[in-house]
């Protein structure tokens, strides 16, 4: 809802990014600078929507779409769909209306009545950015009456709750659950074992929260669960996937299926960075340290990472390694201001100098280098401790089966 720190603009239209993200977007954790959004909700409560995509054969693109549970339920895009142009019908749980298949490339069924949709349009370099723009532009969604003509269909007003996000960290969650339950039935036959106990404590799809209805110790109870909770959803999250060269090889996107009802690894990957892509789409590994298993600190070192010419993330349409501070939640973070206005480093970078054997270093450091071959290959690092997100995107086999591993990250002369 308007005025709420994420709020973009109205569900059911799209809303695209004019530049890529920086150091001033704090929408969502571990954002990318690679590929400027076009992010935007959908509501289907009253009918379903039609996302249309213009032939797109010049760069990498995808929709990714998510439900209320986090789970990346369907892809539109470069490796899932293909380069042609197509129209895509996105129905809402319940919905009993008639649905012209044959009109679509594909339907898609969602397990709650409002989606996030992320649409990454790929930017190869700065001077491409009209390029960008323009395909944005060929972007449309609209309701499946008015692609078949006929007149729109309208949903109840929506009575929002206004968000505080002080509040999600004590029994007031509660309220939002519930709110967001009700635009999730029917409930996945998997989850109902679990509502039914969550009901004890007032969790009921549609109901309203009131303190003063719990006795002191049973709201005390539920305060400290949540303080327990966190805290295992944090450590799950700085130990989230097995490290290889203190990189962690982060796999855990996906669909309901892929979660196998491990609620941990789901709210984890949240915390690390919400919106993040199946692997098979996109391969996060993530740093939170360095080859001796030392916190990554700006304000204590200095780093570099050699990549030989085999080394090189293999990636069928780009790689990028993006700085991020922690500031969202001791985890997660934002992109870091800093005197080149430089966020990250990828396959388009200009200037980017390589090695006489076609491999790479990157300089990663909170003082500007001496060096004009390290200026070049220079990440800016904040004066704190940060992390890396490198991304592979339509990542090769060696990189899903593991037998390419990321060089590892190694102090670069201590500083005083």
């Amino acid at each position: 809802m308007p005025g709420s720190p994420g709020y973009r603009g109205p569900l059911n239209k799209i809303t695209n990014d004019t530049v890529p993200a920086d150091h001033t977007r704090k929408d969502v954790v571990s954002m990318n600078g690679d590929t400027p959004y076009s992010a935007f909700g959908l509501d289907l409560r009253a009918e379903p929507m039609v996302l249309s995509v213009p032939e797109i054969n010049d760069r990498y693109y995808v929709f990714q779409c998510i439900d209320l549970f986090t789970h990346n339920f369907a892809f539109i895009g470069t490796r899932s769909t293909g380069t042609e142009a197509g129209d895509y019908l996105f129905v809402g749980p319940g919905y009993e209306g008639e649905i012209p298949e044959q009109k679509f490339k594909k339907v898609f069924r969602s397990e709650s009545q409002f989606v996030t949709i992320v649409g990454r349009t790929q930017l190869k370099g700065k001077a491409d950015l009209p390029n960008v723009l323009a395909v944005q532009k060929k972007y449309k969604l609209q309701p499946l009456s008015e692609f078949i003509g006929e007149n729109p269909k309208s949903a109840p007003k929506l009575n929002w709750i206004p968000l505080n996000p002080e509040e999600f960290g004590d029994a007031r969650f509660i309220k939002y659950t519930n709110f967001y339950l009700s635009m999730s039935e029917p409930f996945h036959p998997q989850d109902t074992a679990a509502l039914k106990k969550f009901e004890k404590i007032g969790i009921v799809s549609g109901g309203s929260f009131d303190s003063a209805s719990y006795s002191p110790d049973v709201l005390n109870a539920i305060n400290e669960g949540i303080k327990e909770a966190q805290m295992e959803i944090k450590n799950k999250a700085e130990n989230i996937a097995e490290r290889v060269n203190g990189w962690n090889m982060l796999n855990a996107f996906g669909t309901r299926e892929f979660y196998k009802e491990d609620w941990l690894l789901r709210a984890a990957a949240v915390m690390v960075g919400i919106y993040g892509n199946d692997k098979v789409e996109a391969f996060y590994p993530v740093a939170y340290v360095d080859l001796d298993d030392e916190v990554l600190d700006g304000s204590k070192h200095r780093y570099k990472i050699k990549f030989t010419k085999d080394e090189i993330p293999p990636a069928k349409y780009f790689w990028s390694i993006t700085l991020y501070n922690k500031r969202a939640d001791g985890v997660g973070g934002y992109m870091i201001e800093n005197e080149i206005n430089r966020y990250l480093i990828n396959s388009t970078t200009d200037g980017l100098k390589y090695d006489v054997d076609g491999g790479f270093t990157v300089y990663i450091q909170h003082e500007k280098p001496s060096n004009e071959d390290e200026k070049s290959n220079w990440l800016p690092a904040p004066d704190e401790p940060f992390y890396l997100v490198l991304r592979v995107y339509g990542p090769e086999p060696s990189a899903l089966d593991g037998s390419w591993e990321p060089p590892g990250i190694v102090k670069n002369d201590a500083k005083k």
